[in-house]
């Protein structure tokens, strides 16, 4: 792709920090259907005291089976800067390249963006300028875009929490809420699936930095995957949902070219 040498001054950060606030995974408010079942439930043996340690060894890590995958999805977004619907398609491929294209209601694609561990690009199709710099770089000027790579990690709940943090352990009704011992972190897990089913980030004062939910745990292509993700910044006043649609895990071929146009305005936001 041909790149043109203009120089950033800031980006328009109405629109283009949508693009990227799509990338950090999703109030409720969307529904989503794909083939599936709902798992059998019940609390396993030895709840309510399981240790540390076997929680953490029973959470999965992400499958093999998704390591490249298409899928689409569809997002609600309420922020200060945007509310709307949007659709968007995945290709991606564990866990070196995403490739996403956003589309509006009534078919009309506004965007798409590509990640790799070292570079970012944010093609804005309707006023033709592509961002491009750092992963870091464009997460700094676009607020929100924290995720990344780690999108479909994020989005579909699975996380693999440091061994080496010390955790407390508390139950909650059928539930088991790990917290770390310096009250940053806070894991909710479902013992009868052994998932992760809310994460709340915080600041040492107690501040909430994010919150997310996962919801709706149904297997599909044999791995067990929340049907919805929702996300809430109470600093930003955002909130966000994800409802999962078709997921592929075997696709023909992934398409990871942004076709940008030959007119089209290139804005390097640098690196580190």
């Amino acid at each position: 792709m041909r790149k043109k040498n203009t120089v950033a001054k800031g980006p328009n950060m109405g629109r283009l920090s949508t693009w990227l606030l799509i990338l950090t995974g999703l109030g409720s408010g969307c529904a989503a259907s794909y083939p599936g079942f709902s798992p059998e439930r019940s609390l396993p043996d030895g709840f309510p005291n399981h240790s540390v340690e076997e929680i953490l060894d029973r959470l999965p890590p992400y499958p093999a089976s998704l390591t490249r995958l298409f899928a689409e999805s569809r997002i609600a977004l309420s922020s200060p800067e945007e509310s709307g619907r949007f659709s968007a398609k995945i290709s991606y491929v564990h866990p070196e390249s995403l490739f996403v294209r956003v589309t509006f209601p009534l078919g009309i694609e506004g965007a798409r963006v590509r990640v790799t561990p070292d570079s970012a690009w944010v093609y804005d199709r309707i006023e033709n300028v592509v961002w491009t710099g750092s992963p870091a770089r464009v997460a700094a000027m676009l607020p929100g875009a924290v995720a990344g790579l780690h999108l479909v990690e994020m989005a579909t709940g699975f996380e693999q929490p440091d061994a080496d943090t010390e955790w407390r352990v508390q139950t909650d009704a059928t539930l088991y809420v790990l917290t770390s011992t310096d009250g940053t972190r806070r894991l909710t897990v479902d013992p009868t699936l052994w998932r992760i089913v809310a994460v709340k980030e915080m600041h040492p004062n107690g501040d909430i930095i994010e919150q997310r939910w996962y919801s709706d745990f149904t297997s599909v292509h044999g791995v067990l995957l929340p049907r919805r993700m929702a996300l809430s910044r109470p600093a930003d006043a955002l909130r966000m949902s994800m409802a999962w649609g078709r997921i592929d895990p075997d696709p023909p071929r992934l398409g990871f070219d942004l076709n940008v146009a030959p007119n089209a305005q290139w804005i390097d936001l640098g690196g580190e």
